[in-house]
């Protein structure tokens, strides 16, 4: 597993989406849930957490992606 997140992390994951148990540990370190948080809550809260935190990591790389841009140039 350990080798699988470094790949993710890394940028070089290519086997389609990560798996489960690191998109569940990413989860509950970004909502501050337990393990039986996490348990209790519906798939489909789940898949609208992770998807918006994605959506927010993405554009917070973007915009810092930009700003360095800017400062080159």
């Amino acid at each position: 597993m350990l080798s699988v997140a470094e790949s993710v992390y890394e940028g070089t994951w290519s086997s389609g989406p990560p798996p489960q148990e690191l998109e569940d540990y990413e989860l509950m370190r970004e909502m501050k849930w337990s393990f039986a948080d996490l348990q209790a809550t519906p798939p489909y809260v789940r898949r609208f957490c992770w998807d918006l935190m994605i959506a927010r990591r993405n554009a917070e790389a973007a915009g810092a992606e930009k700003a360095q841009r800017g400062k080159k140039g």
